[in-house]
C-alpha cells in the first residue's frame, strides 16, 4: 500500500512538472524602486505606465507622507508614472521613475503633472461606451497585413504581417483574442486587446484594429480623417523602418529560447513513463 502511495505521489509530481512549460501568458508588473511603495503596495494603485509632462519645477519626495526630498523634475520634462496613492487629505500622488537617468523613483503631486494622450487615456475616457469582445475577428483571415492602431483616431500604427495573424481556429491560449469593443461616432467598431499575440510568439500590448477594414492606414472612406505614419512609435518619436525591423528582429531573437522551454517538459514526461513503467513492474512482482 505504501508503495503504491509513493508511486501515485511521484507520477503525480512528475507530471505537474512536465506540464509546468504549457503555453500561457502572464504580465510581469514593473514596479518603481521605491521604500514606500515596497511597504504599502496595496495602497498604491496601478494606473498602467503613462507618460506626464511636468507642468512646474517639482521635489521628488522619498514618500508622500514624510516630505524628505530626493531629487526635482522641471517644467517641461517627461516622467513616467505607473503607481499612484491619496493621502489622508485627499492629494493624489505619483510615483514617478526614471529608466534613462540614475535619479531616484519617487513621489510628486499628480496636480503638478499633465498626462500626454495615450491608450489608457482614451480607454479612461470611453469606459462607459466599451462592450465586452464577442469574436468579432475570431474568422478573420488578412490578406497582407493587420494594421494595429495606439488607440481609435490616432496616427500611429503598427503592422502585422498575414502569415503572423491567429485566427480563433489556430489560436492556441485559453483567452479571447481580444478584450473589449467600441463604436465610434459614425457606427465603425473598434477591437482592442491589452495583448495581441502573434504566431512567432511576439506581443504587441494594448492597440486596436480596425473592424470594417483591418488592413488599412487611409480610413477617409469612412468618414475618419486619419493620415496615419506606420511604424512603432517611442517617446514620441517615430522610428524608421529600418530601426522597427531591428527591434522585431531584436525581440524574435529573444524569444528564441522558446522552444527549449519545451525540452524540459518531455523530458519530464518520458521521465514519467519510465519512473511508472518500473514501478508498475515492481508492485507485480511483489504481488
Amino acid at each position: 500500500m505504501k508503495l503504491k502511495i509513493i508511486f501515485c505521489t511521484i507520477l503525480a509530481a512528475l507530471s505537474l512538472l512536465a506540464f509546468s512549460g504549457a503555453s500561457a501568458y502572464a504580465d510581469a508588473i514593473a514596479e518603481p524602486v521605491n521604500q514606500f511603495y515596497w511597504d504599502n503596495p496595496r495602497a498604491c494603485d496601478y494606473i498602467n505606465w503613462r507618460s506626464f509632462e511636468v507642468l512646474e519645477d517639482s521635489s521628488i519626495l522619498d514618500s508622500p507622507i514624510n516630505g524628505r526630498t530626493n531629487g526635482s523634475i522641471r517644467a517641461g520634462e517627461t516622467v513616467q508614472v505607473g503607481f499612484a496613492y491619496t493621502d489622508d487629505e485627499g492629494v493624489k500622488w505619483g510615483c514617478c521613475s526614471f529608466f534613462d537617468d540614475d535619479r531616484q523613483d519617487g513621489w510628486v503631486e499628480m496636480s503638478k503633472l499633465s498626462e500626454i494622450y495615450n491608450v489608457f487615456t482614451f480607454l479612461d475616457e470611453h469606459e462607459s461606451e466599451l462592450r465586452d469582445y464577442s469574436g468579432e475577428l475570431d474568422e478573420y483571415i488578412p490578406k497582407e497585413r493587420v494594421v494595429l492602431w495606439k488607440y481609435p483616431f490616432s496616427e500611429e500604427c503598427v503592422s502585422v504581417k498575414a502569415e503572423r495573424w491567429y485566427t480563433k481556429a489556430d489560436y492556441p491560449y485559453t483567452n479571447e483574442i481580444a478584450d473589449k469593443c467600441w463604436t465610434d461616432e459614425n457606427g465603425n467598431v473598434w477591437v482592442y486587446s491589452g495583448r495581441w499575440v502573434t504566431k512567432d510568439a511576439y506581443t504587441y500590448d494594448s492597440f486596436w484594429v480596425f473592424l470594417p477594414a483591418p488592413e488599412l492606414t487611409d480610413l477617409s472612406s469612412f468618414g475618419i480623417d486619419i493620415s496615419a505614419n506606420e511604424g512603432t512609435s517611442v517617446s514620441g518619436q517615430l522610428m524608421t523602418d529600418e530601426e522597427t525591423l531591428a527591434a522585431y528582429n531584436a525581440a524574435a531573437n529573444s524569444l528564441n529560447g522558446t522552444e527549449s522551454a519545451y525540452l524540459l517538459p518531455l523530458c519530464l514526461s518520458l521521465g514519467a513513463v519510465v519512473v511508472s513503467a518500473a514501478m508498475i513492474k515492481l508492485m507485480k512482482k511483489k504481488n
